[in-house]
């Protein structure tokens, strides 16, 4: 029997006490140059080993265990490496037999269990691996109602499914692996069948799910509320990033009929929190009736959960927080744990860096550590491998 519950129908009886609202529109008004010494107290740059099994092209995906990284590239199966940056392998193979998939769509981390689930590219199976990367089984789920699927709890997962038709009932649904709906966020985005499909475009910055105190977070691409679940498993409203004008609206989301541009102030929005923060990177839309994108800069906003306050970087093309303490390229992390902010950096990028005015007139607070990197400017090549970056966050 499938049973759909609505938890955007009962929010006002769901809702969690501590909801609170980030008033991004606010935020934005007053950008700077935002420090990285302002929220964190170190930095490391990790270099992943030059094993030709190993370089990392373009990083769809990246998650971590105690023990390992994790990343999701647009060339390899997904590749597992040691927290020192050793290549360890590659969880499964390319192909279509038995514990193969082509790409790796997403993939979600069971740390408790030691293991990692791969929604493959053009299957409706979920492999399932343990961190050894011997292959354990797969999940067939029988539709495929979903643009994401992603491990949750126990053994049930949740798919997302942004409005592409007009007439999707959820944007979120919890499942078993049968594919009986248990619970879900409803969709509140409508329109006539008639209207044109134009399909979607994907934003680097922008993502739908990330885990932060063993509980899957969920945020629709076009909705503002962040959800999870509850001490009693339910799927709650925790935050709201109120993009006010800066809100894509509803009449004009990309899978929608366009007959006018977009306003040019429209941006999507990313998220990723951390004990005291919430990471919100951003970038503006491209318009499809223009054919050019609304402004070709990115932006960053740092909320601090504690003092209630946040504080937005100056947009650039790269559009970060600014490395004071050790030097080396603006940091604009893809990835947050309760205290870690991560990034990854191409040996391309950071040679440039290395070799530019701006690191060599950039003043820090560890001397010493920037002069480690500038030892490293001297070695690096451009065909190496990328470097972690990682930055611990002040408690």
């Amino acid at each position: 029997m499938t049973t759909t519950l609505s938890c955007q129908e009962n929010k006002k009886k769901e809702k969690s006490d501590s909801f609170y609202t980030i008033a991004f529109a606010d935020i934005i008004k007053h950008q700077r140059e935002v420090k990285l010494s302002e929220f964190a107290t170190d930095v490391q740059f990790i270099p992943f080993d030059n094993n030709p099994e190993a370089l990392l092209g373009r990083i769809h995906d990246i998650g971590f265990s105690k023990d390992y990284v994790f990343i999701n590239t647009s060339h390899s199966p997904v590749m597992q490496f040691s927290r020192t940056g050793k290549f360890i392998r590659k969880i499964g193979t390319q192909g279509r037999g038995p514990g193969q998939y082509d790409l790796c769509v997403t993939f979600s981390i069971d740390e408790k269990n030691k293991r990692i689930y791969i929604l493959g590219n053009g299957t409706l199976n979920m492999l399932v691996y343990d961190f050894d990367g011997d292959f354990i089984r797969s999940i067939k789920f029988p539709t495929r109602d979903y643009y994401l699927n992603v491990w949750s709890r126990d053994s049930l997962f949740v798919s997302f499914w942004p409005p592409m038709e007009g007439n999707e009932r959820y944007v979120f649904m919890e499942h078993n692996e049968k594919g009986d709906t248990l619970q879900g966020i409803v969709n509140h985005i409508f329109w006539k069948r008639t209207d044109q499909y134009y399909g979607f475009d994907v934003y680097s910055s922008q993502n739908c799910f990330y885990r932060f105190q063993n509980k899957l977070h969920m945020k629709g691409w076009y909705n503002d509320t962040v959800y999870t679940y509850n001490r009693s498993n339910r799927i709650v409203p925790e935050f709201k990033i109120d993009r006010g004008k800066h809100k894509l609206p509803d009449d004009q989301i990309i899978a929608r009929k366009t007959t006018r541009p977009l306003p040019l102030d429209a941006c999507c929005v990313g998220v990723h929190e951390t004990s005291r923060y919430v990471f919100i990177p951003y970038e503006y839309y491209y318009d499809t009736f223009l054919q050019k994108s609304l402004k070709d800069v990115q932006g960053y906003v740092l909320y601090n959960k504690q003092t209630q306050k946040g504080m937005a970087v100056e947009e650039t093309k790269q559009g970060g927080f600014i490395n004071d303490l050790t030097g080396g390229p603006d940091f604009r992390p893809i990835y947050t744990n309760d205290s870690t902010a991560v990034m990854v950096v191409s040996a391309v990028d950071m040679k440039q860096y290395l070799n530019s005015d701006k690191f060599k007139n950039q003043v820090v607070k560890f001397p010493a550590r920037k002069e480690k990197l500038n030892e490293l400017r001297k070695t690096i090549n451009e065909d190496d491998n990328s470097f972690l970056v990682m930055v611990k966050l002040r408690k």
